[in-house]
């Protein structure tokens, strides 16, 4: 029975750790440059801070219209606030003020 004998080649010792090696960029890749990865997590924190100041914002403005509207319940109705309300939408005014238009 006849055996074949190789010659051992560099190329092919070299073979697998090129694979892993292949595997390793690949996983190191997606590690920094995948959605989930490191430069799209500084991306993610730069948009939360972002979206948390406008969140801050619309609290404000919340809590500014919470107030006006308190204004008009019954137990805190402030006289001055319904007259000039009611002036506002129906477009009135007393003969004697007089009125400034900001257009």
């Amino acid at each position: 029975m006849a055996t074949r004998q190789r010659k051992n080649s560099v190329l092919r010792q070299l073979v697998l750790p090129f694979f892993f090696l292949l595997i390793l960029a690949y996983f190191v890749y997606h590690t920094l440059h995948g959605s989930f990865g490191v430069y799209a997590l500084a991306d993610m924190k730069v948009r939360a801070d972002a979206l948390e100041a406008d969140l801050l914002s619309l609290r404000y403005v919340r809590e500014a219209e919470e107030h006006r509207i308190a204004l008009f319940r019954k137990e805190t109705l402030d006289p001055d606030m319904m007259d000039e309300r009611a002036r506002a939408y129906l477009d009135v005014a007393d003969p004697n003020e007089i009125v400034i238009f900001n257009n």
